[in-house]
């Protein structure tokens, strides 16, 4: 028996079928990771003034987008999988 990282088989590349919409989500969310923590501890700094309070809502700013990039990620159809066909000869 082969081993199928060996014979190159499990670096073959991307799929065909991936879809470009999972692509513009992880870089929707990654632009909002960036950006919005940030700006949630400076504007909550000008705003009350005590770091540790602009800390606490940067923090709770990046779970909440970490939460709904789950929720994304789970809600997202993947639509039904075609079953594995194998190929022996006979």
């Amino acid at each position: 028996m082969a081993n199928p990282v060996a014979t190159g088989k499990m670096a073959a590349g991307p799929r065909a079928n991936t879809q470009p919409a999972v692509l513009y989500k992880l870089i929707f969310f990654t632009v909002l990771m960036a950006v919005v923590p940030i700006a949630t501890y400076f504007g909550s700094l000008r705003w009350k003034g005590s770091t540790t309070y602009a800390a606490i809502s940067a923090v709770l700013a990046a779970n909440v987008i970490l939460v709904g990039y789950v929720v994304v990620a789970f809600r997202e159809d993947g639509g039904p999988t075609p079953p594995l066909v194998s190929k022996k000869k006979q």
